[in-house]
């Protein structure tokens, strides 16, 4: 192929993937006016951009500052757990800071889809031609539907540019190497640098399959080098002696375009290398062992589901009947058009299957792939974190389209092949018109008219910090949610108005959490003051009362020695009692706006009364212990009373009978208290024991109560237990010997930590037990 027909034939793909690119824009991205938001996951990918252009230092190297309270205020957190995807978050730094807010985030994606087709098509050209470099280039963009649907929510999903170009070449390798064709050192340098800036996207997914495609490749031209020079090894290193004079020549032929590849790849190293390692060793520092961090998966038999008006992946009733838990639209669903082509590929070129080897290795891990029961892709370490099997789908018409490249219908008889290309034909318009049509009805986001004047007045108040109330503190993981989020599905993203005001915020929502990083809000208290209308996260509407004496004692000594410029209110989540009460303490509000799912938001700035009074040291040990207002706790009734803090004890669990009972968990049931006076209290408690020779030690502010030694299995015990409680901290400890999954195994099943059952569990003031005592005697 001449250079003038060459650049021809890219100059009329460039022209034709324009035009769909401003068909795509105009289906899919819709809004160029505007910054990228709308709530959930959405607000989270311009917020790591922001974070980087505030953190990112490039001297002694580049690096972040990754340990601050500018989330999780006053207390501090490690800010590893972001969704990284570091060439994004770069654009928008750099855009941000040049210009301000805009839609910087529509415009690079778009740019990832056009690069993507473009890219792919220059890789193909010389090797397929035209019409075969053309279709697989816009096939891996704008027919990769499961990419497509990930946006906006999932961004970092949906940019797949260098992994897809990344991929290509890998593939391009392996056949050069196969068919023993010359691989120029251009090719090379090129390779490398597609692959360095893949680390530039999402690094638990997409970087991580660029990562694995590239492994499973290099292993598999080092075997086959090995297998055609195992007789002769010296032929071997004569060939690589020979090949490396070869790259010498093409250096001195063209010195400016290796030494620029050269210089591409020392400076992309340089940037992406030592935040990659910082990310990674931060993130390999927490200890998960033992924590569950969710597991999402898409059942194999889903590739064979098309999108059709009448079948699609988007109908419920494949969740039910293949039992999995695919995540987002399309997860696992190809497309049965380019799985018929992939096939067919497949299948004409099986004398040619040698090439498509380390292609259907890495098809097939995928698949296969379960992140608990089968975790295969996990033998690679860049995917410790992945938990996603469903993502694994933006790689699929990448290996699919590979092989339908190979495919030739001059092969089949002619009413055969005009069979076929008209099912074909009819089935691609069908397929692409049900997916994009599950595109029409997303509308971009529209700002309340007040909302960057309301950000610009909390900018420029005095103060660190804002007060959101409520926050959100949550890993993706579900970390988080029952003690710090329950207002999930309403308030999750607010912590990212950050990047609009610049004050640093109490909460944040995290790919994922460690436990650690919560405790310093466990430890004060903070859990307890979340009063929702519901334990499900995504039903829960507010609070369900305003906070008593105690809890605004707490709630405004944390609010006074903080350095708060004011507090952003959220009245759709309060009693409208409530925000009386805020105004009444705090003050009137000066402006309120709308904020995506979380409603009407409302900002009181702080008086100068309370700024005066300002102590940073004190206002991160500041404690909340709510004082038990012991009348009468049943503890089978109620999950967890107010005041009382329960650990090691399942929910309340029921049968059809009525019956109800609670698990002690792993070694030890603990309920802890304040009291604002000595008293006198009486604990009542039934368990049954499904362990032979369990062992249960009760202890009260820690002194022994009972020993209850050698119980046998089914043993029910039943005790009454009368003790002083004392002003401040009490704590009733039951201990166990063993429980399920540690020396024993009584529901292997069952992956709790499962020691005794609780058939009662009671807690009264002695006055309040002699009562019920006197009434049942009156009674009978």
């Amino acid at each position: 192929m001449n250079k003038s027909a060459y650049g021809l034939k890219i100059s009329a793909f460039i022209a034709i993937t324009t035009i769909i690119g401003f068909l795509f824009s105009v289906l899919v991205i819709k809004n160029f006016s505007a910054p990228l938001s709308g709530g959930g996951d959405l607000d989270y990918w311009e917020y790591t951009g922001f974070y980087l252009s505030e953190n990112f230092h490039i001297f002694p190297f580049p690096h972040l500052d990754l340990l601050n309270n500018q989330s999780f205020y006053p207390y501090g957190v490690n800010q590893v757990f972001q969704p990284w995807s570091l060439e994004r978050d770069f654009i928008y730094a750099i855009s941000y800071k040049l210009f301000g807010l805009g839609a910087w985030l529509q415009f690079y994606y778009l740019a990832s889809v056009l690069v993507t087709a473009i890219g792919s098509f220059i890789i193909l050209v010389k090797d397929y031609g035209f019409v075969r470099a053309s279709w697989f280039g816009l096939v891996v963009s704008f027919g990769n539907f499961y990419a497509i649907h990930k946006y906006p929510g999932h961004f970092s999903i949906s940019v797949i540019h260098w992994m897809v170009l990344s991929l290509v070449t890998d593939f391009i390798l392996v056949k050069k190497i196969v068919y023993k064709e010359n691989v120029s050192l251009k090719f090379v340098l090129l390779k490398m640098v597609f692959c360095i800036l893949s680390l530039g996207q999402e690094l638990a997914y997409i970087a991580s399959y660029t990562l694995m495609s590239l492994s499973v490749c290099i292993v598999f031209v080092i075997f086959i080098l090995g297998h055609r020079h195992y007789n002769n090894p010296s032929r071997l290193f004569k060939k690589i002696y020979h090949q490396a004079i070869t790259y010498k020549h093409e250096l001195i032929e063209l010195p400016l375009i290796h030494l620029a590849l050269l210089g591409l790849i020392f400076l992309l190293s340089y940037i992406y290398l030592p935040l990659v390692i910082q990310i990674y060793h931060q993130a390999k520092s927490f200890d998960f062992t033992g924590i569950n961090n969710g597991a999402w998966w898409a059942h194999p038999v889903r590739l064979l589901i098309p999108y059709l008006p009448w079948i699609n992946p988007g109908q419920p009733i494949f969740d039910k009947i293949l039992k999995d838990s695919p995540e987002g639209l399309g997860a696992g669903s190809p497309g049965l058009f380019l799985l018929i082509l992939g096939i067919l590929g497949l299948w004409q070129a099986r004398k040619q299957r040698i090439i498509f080897i380390p292609l259907v290795i890495i098809f097939i891990s995928c698949i296969l792939y379960h992140p608990v029961n089968f975790p295969i892709l996990k033998l690679f370490p860049w995917f410790t974190l992945n938990r996603v099997q469903g993502r694994c789908t933006v790689i699929y018409p990448v290996i699919l389209g590979l092989l339908s490249l190979h495919i030739e219908f001059y092969r089949f008889k002619k009413w055969t092949r005009n069979f076929i290309s008209i099912l074909l034909v009819c089935l691609a318009c069908m397929e692409i018109y049900i997916a994009y049509s599950f595109k029409f009805n997303y509308q971009p986001y529209s700002f309340d008219k007040n909302f960057f004047s309301y950000m610009n007045l909390v900018k420029q108040q005095p103060g660190e910090a804002v007060l959101d109330w409520p926050f959100c503190i949550v890993g993706g993981n579900g970390l988080g949610t029952e003690e710090l989020c329950p207002y999930f599905w309403k308030n999750a993203s607010v912590f990212s108005l950050r990047r609009f005001h610049k004050k640093k915020v109490m909460g944040q929502f995290f790919a994922r959490l460690h436990p650690d990083q919560i405790k310093p809000y466990l430890d004060a208290g903070w859990n307890k003051l979340f009063l929702p209308d519901s334990p499900d996260i995504f039903k829960a509407t507010g609070q369900t009362r305003c906070f008593n004496s105690n809890e605004w004692s707490f709630f405004t000594e944390f609010y006074a020695v903080n350095d708060f410029s004011g507090i952003n209110l959220y009245t759709d989540l309060l009693p409208e009692n409530c925000v009386q009460d805020f105004y009444v303490r705090f003050g009137q509000p000066t402006i309120e706006t709308q904020i995506p799912w979380a409603g009407k938001v409302k900002f009181i700035p702080k008086n100068i009364a309370l700024r005066n009074q300002v102590n940073l040291a004190l206002g991160s040990q500041l404690k909340f212990e709510p004082l038990l207002d012991l009348v009468k706790f049943n503890l089978l009734e109620s999950r967890n009373p107010y005041g009382l803090t329960i650990t090691g004890l399942s929910e309340i669990e029921q049968d059809q009978q009525n019956n109800r009972w609670r698990w002690g968990l792993g070694s030890e049931t603990r309920l802890s208290f304040k009291l604002s006076t000595s008293q006198k209290i009486v604990l009542s408690f039934s368990f049954n024991n499904p362990i032979d020779n369990q062992e249960v030690l009760l202890k009260v502010n820690g002194q022994v109560i009972r020993n209850i030694l050698n119980i046998s299995e089914n043993k029910v015990k039943e005790d009454l237990i009368e003790f002083t409680g004392k002003k401040g901290i009490n704590n009733i400890v039951f201990k166990y010997k063993d429980w399920n999954q540690n020396n024993i195994s009584f529901a292997p099943k069952d992956k709790r930590n499962m020691a005794i059952y609780f058939t009662k569990l009671k807690l009264f003031s002695f006055l309040m037990y002699n009562m019920d005592n006197i009434n049942l005697i009156i009674k009978d």
